[in-house]
């Protein structure tokens, strides 16, 4: 079974591990579903023929896939609308930031503030293996967005930085909000590299409907579904 790992630096690389400390690890993004999921009820109204989004397996699937890395430190955020600037206090890691002029005026949010989260571990895959980091997916909305990518981890041994987008706008004034120690803050997942092709046609045979004849509900679960597995 492939092997994921997140490293602290020995020394003093970028962060200073005696004052950051290997609190706030990583781990399976299963161990952050949110409460907002958990508390949801399966069937609106407790009606079995109205389906909440709590029986689909591939929101959960993508909701638990991989890994998460949490902030290790909290964030303070002050965006100054009238100055079009994000300022973040923190008491461990200085903030980093890009330049929101790096990205096409029309690219999703682009016109919006853009920053940087500081992040201490070195993430290794092993050979042949990358990461996709993107944004917590199917988690109840927050004020930033991390602007996805994928890193060829079993190359790449430095520390990975991520941007992001602020979403919570206004058009004046200040705004300000905190983002604590231990929320999630980056999903991680691993995948090995491989080359594909693609075709495209018609399926004249008609599909055999014997394994799904007659289920009401959780098909997909009990037909198709396999089962993933992070640890």
């Amino acid at each position: 079974m492939p092997k994921i790992e997140f490293i602290l630096p020995d020394g003093e690389d970028l962060y200073p591990i005696n004052t950051v400390g290997i609190s706030s690890e990583p781990q399976t993004a299963r161990n952050y579903v949110p409460r907002e999921y958990k508390d949801l009820s399966s069937f609106n109204n407790n009606d079995l023929r109205d389906p909440s989004v709590k029986k689909c397996m591939p929101f959960l699937d993508a909701m638990t896939a991989g890994y998460i890395i949490p902030f290790h430190q909290d964030y303070i955020i002050t965006i100054d609308h009238d100055k079009k600037e994000i300022q973040v206090h923190t008491k461990l890691i200085k903030p980093m930031f890009h330049d929101s002029k790096q990205l096409p005026k029309n690219y999703q949010d682009g016109d919006k503030l853009v920053g940087k989260f500081s992040n201490k571990w070195i993430v290794k895959t092993p050979p042949g293996y990358s990461c996709l980091f993107m944004h917590p997916v199917n988690t109840p909305k927050t004020d930033f967005e991390i602007i996805s990518g994928v890193v060829d981890t079993d190359e790449y041994d430095k520390q990975i930085l991520f941007p992001y987008y602020w979403r919570r706008y206004k058009t004046e004034g200040k705004d300000q909000t905190i983002l604590r120690k231990n929320s999630p803050m980056v999903q991680v997942i691993p995948f090995k590299r491989e080359s594909w092709t693609s075709s495209f046609g018609i399926k004249k045979q008609r599909p055999d409907v014997s394994k799904w004849a007659g289920h009401y509900m959780d098909v997909y679960k009990k037909v198709f579904w396999k089962k993933k597995k992070y640890d």
